[in-house]
């Protein structure tokens, strides 16, 4: 009895011409995070605490521009610049919404149902992203211990890209 195949070097000429209609990559990891929108930016805000935790504002738009701005118990008061690469800011917002930033409740803060138990005099921490045609902010006061532990994680990644700790003494 004879059973119709497809011959090996139909399936495999049929295989080559699929991956060759294929789009083209480099093959890098970062080349969904190289560029963003020119519209999209991140925004992260330090509330004040009982003590001397530092306040601030940091920017970070998608052509790599950092802005800062120091409020109360930083070296820097004032604004202050610095560039950081278009991949890198890029990266850092991709980042952020693969985290699931998107997901996540807008408020974190006492009172609220993802607060959890709370104590006080604790820092606050606002961040805003905004990529792709969505805007989102989440209010986090880390004296909520409900709130997940992304976020903070997130808060650190931003300091981290955008070279806060050159504005502000730990």
């Amino acid at each position: 009895m004879r059973t119709d195949r497809v011959p090996a070097r139909v399936a495999a000429a049929a295989a080559l011409l699929l991956a060759a209609c294929a789009p083209a990559t480099n093959g890098s990891a970062e080349q969904n995070t190289s560029t963003v929108d020119d519209a999209a930016y991140i925004v992260m805000e330090r509330g004040p605490c009982f003590g001397t935790c530092p306040v601030y504002e940091v920017r970070v738009d998608a052509k790599g521009l950092v802005t800062f701005e120091g409020r109360r118990f930083v070296d820097a008061t004032g604004t202050a610049t610095a560039e950081i690469t278009g991949d890198s800011a890029a990266a850092l917002m991709r980042s952020i919404e693969a985290d699931g930033f998107f997901d996540l409740d807008p408020r974190y803060i006492y009172g609220e149902r993802g607060c959890g138990a709370y104590h006080t005099d604790a820092p606050h921490v606002t961040l805003t992203l905004s990529l792709g045609g969505r805007t989102h902010t989440v209010q986090h006061d880390y004296g909520c211990t409900g709130a997940p532990d992304v976020l903070r994680r997130m808060h650190d990644r931003v300091d981290a890209v955008a070279g806060v700790g050159r504005w502000i003494s730990r």
